[in-house]
């Protein structure tokens, strides 16, 4: 009798390591990525659980610097690691704020996680190494200034709301560290929306004035805590008073 042991692994039926959520993995093709000089950082709703949030992350999105997607996408296809990376089709669902189509997907052939290379252009920031941190487990990121600037000029407020209340970060904070003249990036939310398949635009063209969209965010923090979380007790929806900053502490998710 064959034990379980001995039975060939279904490709991805593994189970991922850090209690499922693939950190380990996804840190090793960061890795592959920046040996052979291909600037990524991690993207989506994983930067957000970075900064505090609390999402569901659904895939790993692996932001690679949009010059360099094709050999991204070429490495990991290539016959030295394609047996690794399993190529996955595009969801059928559309998002706001993505381009889903139009991504490569790519599933560990050992074990249950899977991951997203999105270009940087996409993301609306410069993906090179001034513009990376890196968490305790290693894996890289956008800095602070970087992912929230991004959420301005793409009048991504869900987002910029979550990265807040996550952070906590102030008022003054902003206007020391970001860019708030002129509106958010029309031009570009134009462009991609050219790219969509789909009857709703993902990205908004209305022109907002960015000053105006930080003040209405960082000034109602308060107004999001709801009645599970008590203004004694948080400060923002997703901070409690006296907790430290999520992403200067280990975690397994990231």
């Amino acid at each position: 009798m064959t034990s379980a042991s001995d039975s060939p692994l279904v490709p991805g039926n593994g189970v991922a390591s850090c209690g499922g959520h693939g950190t380990d993995e996804v840190l090793e093709v960061t890795q592959l990525l920046e040996n052979h000089r291909i600037t990524c950082c991690i993207g989506g709703a994983s930067a957000l659980i970075f900064y505090g949030a609390e999402r569901v992350r659904h895939t790993w999105e692996i932001i690679v610097d949009s010059g360099q997607l094709g050999d991204a996408i070429e490495l990991l296809k290539s016959p030295k690691y394609a047996s690794d990376y399993l190529t996955l089709p595009a969801p059928p669902f559309q998002q706001r704020f993505s381009l889903p189509h139009t991504y490569q997907r790519f599933r560990g052939s050992s074990s249950n996680y899977d991951f997203t290379l999105v270009p940087s252009d996409h993301s609306h920031f410069s993906c090179h190494k001034s513009t990376i941190c890196r968490s305790v487990h290693g894996l890289p990121y956008p800095k602070l200034p970087v992912l929230i600037q991004s959420f301005l000029d793409t009048n991504n407020r869900v987002a910029l709301c979550d990265v807040v209340d996550g952070t906590n970060v102030s008022e003054d904070w902003g206007l020391q560290h970001l860019d708030l003249s002129g509106t958010n990036d029309v031009e570009w939310a134009l462009r991609l929306n050219k790219m969509s398949t789909h009857p709703v635009p993902p990205f908004p063209t209305a022109a907002i004035k960015k000053l105006e969209l930080w003040k209405s965010v960082v000034q109602t923090k308060i107004d999001r805590l709801g009645w599970t979380r008590p203004s004694e007790l948080f400060t923002t929806q997703y901070r409690l008073k006296g907790s430290e900053d999520p992403w200067l502490v280990y975690s397994k998710a990231y």
